[in-house]
């Protein structure tokens, strides 16, 4: 399993992630707090969308195509995450 912090920049952002999310043969989810959602829904994503401190969360270690395929998300959640001083999650 991998965990890594991600962000999302606007609603096209959003509708693009989970579009290479429900491509993905991996079972992932999109956490906040205590909060869990299946990545690859959209109305899911969406009603954590807004949320500080995203993490995504793969199930599968044969996750590496994936992670690049979403490379963009991971480093804009690491950029907030320094901005807003939260610790990420290294991958």
């Amino acid at each position: 399993m991998k965990k890594v912090e991600i962000g999302f920049w606007g609603v096209e952002s959003i509708l693009e992630f989970v579009s290479i999310a429900g491509a993905c043969k991996e079972k992932i989810n999109l956490a906040c707090g205590e909060r869990t959602v299946n990545a690859k829904s959209l109305l899911s994503v969406l009603s954590l969308a807004t949320a500080e401190g995203l993490e995504l969360i793969i199930q599968e270690d044969s996750s590496d195509s994936l992670l690049r395929l979403l490379e963009l998300y991971v480093e804009h959640g690491r950029l907030l995450g320094r901005l807003l001083g939260n610790k990420h999650i290294a991958v």
